[in-house]
């Protein structure tokens, strides 16, 4: 069987039950009497088994059946696995994650399981023939004993049968999904394919009976939310009536589906459901969606324009429906590609966790917000500076549990991790509670390496040092290590949340702990600017760092250090000349100003027109076009032309000479 086409849903699926093993495994060992996470564990290890074999990764199955007998030992211990077995495991997790980073690459395995199994082997005694042969299946699946013993004890038995599509390519991997399905309602009596023969299962119906008391109804729609399964049956099995009297393939035994007909109860009904809930769809066709979103804005945008005095009957109803579809169309496309940042946030716990133990801290991770949605694009690229910022609070940021005590503070640190909108923005804070930046001593670091001079040392404040710490090769560690100390983070950080058009700001108050407060806009797609025009050529300025718009031939302008500046009632704010800023010539005369918000600092840009706001439709640009200019993208107008998106941190950082003049005039 060709499975090359559902290669990108095995990564996929691959990738999220790893990082739930993860965490369950964090839970685990900070809770080990959690039974709920045990059958977890149980449960996504054998769905991940089922898929590498199916899919012909033998590796992969080989590595997590070996897992499977330590995960035998949840079952067996009620309090916990040895630090030995959860550090095993957790190498177990990271051999499997890199083996499925290659598969996605070049498509081998690249893995070689044979040391992690060896120290997985070492941690349990071996079975005796009768308990293998139990545990691969080889005792009949459909006994009774099962059903009639969980009857004898009032449990309630369910027989559930489902019916796969007939053009199901991977039936294996549908028959896991669906008994994990079904584990979650209760516990799985017998089945046909049994657990742990299912990889071999070939057939389109899979049946099972479950001892539960939740309703059929919620039992079947859960299951029925499956890829490519048909329908599910959901049936009381009487007292007496065990499953060996049904086979998989054939139809439902009478005594399974009469007590429905005499008794309509609902918690007796046959349900039957044929919709899935969700469904994969790859990231590049949703960009490919947008773009063309984009492209029917632009073109919606020059309708209107063509059509706004005309005076034809029914012609602006019809412009007016249209915009109104597209606009909703728009909105839908937009939260197609929203996702939370939950996805961004599930590696922490493992981090921290293998952080503490490295540095001999006690931490406690607060995560708060991880509903907090936010465009796919951003998603991706925002796990990098967070992970950044996380190992800085851990290492530099939280003291140790004796120095902790000595301070009056609990022996355990916190990190909090916390997502929240703010209007067309989302704001993501990382927040410790440990000793906080000492200025002094990063001024005398900076000394030290020679990156300031007395006076600027002995005059720094914490605004001073915390940008010394965004300073490229700036480094507070003593001696280097895999964690921190190399000077390259901080800086990396910046300069991967301003290609996202984002600002990081960091507070800090010593001896309290530190704030590093990330913002971006929701989405990198589309962007609500305002449309100026230098020099003939058209700009666009992201609303939300403008504060406000003068006309300039009614300001006062003065000249500060051969620096123009403009002053305002509120401040004195150097004044930018676009034409000279975007390479063009410069003009004597602008008609407007543009008052721009940055991350520290406010500046004023002088433009010759402000035409007006527009929803642009966002891209990349070639380096050679963007090389050395403050723009971070660009976006077709309805007319044809190209406007940059303007950068207004970098745009600040450009001119941050004439923006230390302001501050001391």
């Amino acid at each position: 069987m060709d499975t090359s086409e559902y290669m990108p849903m095995f990564v996929a699926e691959s990738r999220e039950h790893l990082e739930q093993l993860n965490l369950a495994i964090v839970r685990l060992e900070e809770n080990p009497k959690d039974r709920p996470t045990v059958e977890e564990i149980f449960r996504i290890a054998h769905s991940l088994k089922g898929m590498s074999a199916t899919m012909g990764f033998s590796r992969i199955a080989e590595l997590t059946h070996e897992m499977e007998d330590v995960f035998e030992l949840l079952r067996q211990r009620t309090n916990g696995l040895p630090a030995e077995a959860i550090d095993t495991v957790f190498a177990c997790l990271d051999a499997l994650s890199a083996a499925v980073e290659a598969i996605e690459v070049d498509g081998q395995e690249s893995l070689d399981p044979a040391p992690v199994v060896a120290r997985l082997r070492s941690l349990v005694r071996p079975r005796t023939p009768e308990q293998e042969m139990a545990r691969v299946g080889i005792a009949d699946p459909l006994d009774h004993a099962a059903v009639i013993a969980a009857q004898e004890a009032g449990a309630r038995v369910l027989r559930v049968r489902v019916a796969l599509s007939p053009e199901v390519l991977m039936p294996a991997v549908r028959a896991h999904m669906v008994l994990v399905a079904l584990a979650d309602h209760g516990e799985i009596l017998a089945s046909s394919p049994p657990p742990d023969g299912v990889e071999q299962f070939q057939g389109s119906q899979i049946d099972a009976w479950v001892a539960s008391d939740h309703e059929n109804e919620t039992i079947a729609a859960n299951v029925g939310a499956v890829s490519e399964v048909l329908t599910v049956e959901v049936t009381a099995v009487p007292a007496g009536g065990g499953p060996a009297a049904a086979t998989s393939g054939g139809p439902p035994a009478p005594h399974a589906v009469e007590p429905a007909k005499r008794a309509p109860a609902p918690a007796e009904a046959t349900v039957k459901t044929t919709q899935t809930r969700t469904v994969r769809v790859d990231a590049e066709r949703l960009d490919a969606l947008m773009h063309s979103m984009g492209e029917l804005v632009i073109h919606r945008t020059a309708v209107e324009a063509l059509t706004a005095n005309l005076e034809i009957e029914g012609l602006q109803h019809a412009v007016q429906e249209l915009t109104r579809s597209s606009q909703s169309l728009q909105a839908m496309v937009m939260q197609v590609r929203m996702i939370p940042v939950d996805v961004v946030f599930l590696r922490f716990p493992r981090l921290i966790r293998d952080l503490s133990t490295k540095l001999q801290k006690e931490v406690k991770l607060e995560l708060v917000g991880s509903e907090t949605e936010l465009d796919r694009t951003v998603v991706d690229a925002l796990g990098d500076p967070l992970v950044h910022l996380v190992r800085n609070a851990v290492d530099h940021g939280l003291e140790g549990p004796e120095d902790r005590l000595a301070a009056g503070k609990p022996r355990q640190g916190t990190v909090q991790i916390a997502a929240r909108h703010a209007g067309g923005s989302v704001v993501i804070e990382v927040r410790d509670d440990g000793n906080g930046i000492d200025p002094h001593a990063i001024a005398r670091k900076a000394l030290s390496l020679g990156m300031i001079d007395e006076d600027a040392a002995a005059a720094i404040d914490i605004r001073g040092a915390v940008e010394l710490l965004f300073t490229s090769g700036f480094s507070t560690a003593e001696a280097t290590s895999d964690i921190s100390g190399r000077g390259v983070g901080m800086d990396a950080v910046r300069e991967k949340i301003r290609q996202l058009g984002g600002e990081v700001v960091i507070d800090s108050t010593p001896g309290a702990g530190t704030l590093a407060q990330i913002r971006l806009p929701l989405t990198l797609a589309i962007v609500s600017a305002l449309q100026v025009d230098v020099s003939g050529a058209p700009f666009a300025i992201p609303i939300d760092r403008i504060e406000r718009t003068l006309r300039l031939s009614e300001q006062t302008v003065r000249s500060v250090a051969g620096k123009p500046m403009l002053v305002l009632a509120d401040g004195v704010l150097p004044l930018l000349d676009s034409a000279e800023v975007f390479g063009h010539e410069a003009v004597a005369d602008h008609e407007f100003v543009v008052i721009i918000r940055t991350q520290d600092r406010r500046l004023a840009l002088a433009v010759d027109d402000l035409v007006g706001q527009r929803e642009l439709v966002t891209r990349p640009l070639p380096e050679i076009v963007s090389d050395g200019e403050p723009v971070s993208g660009g976006a077709a107008l309805a007319d044809g032309r190209i406007a940059l998106i303007v950068d207004c941190d970098a745009l600040a950082a450009e001119n941050s000479v004439a923006a230390t003049i302001s501050l001391a005039a």
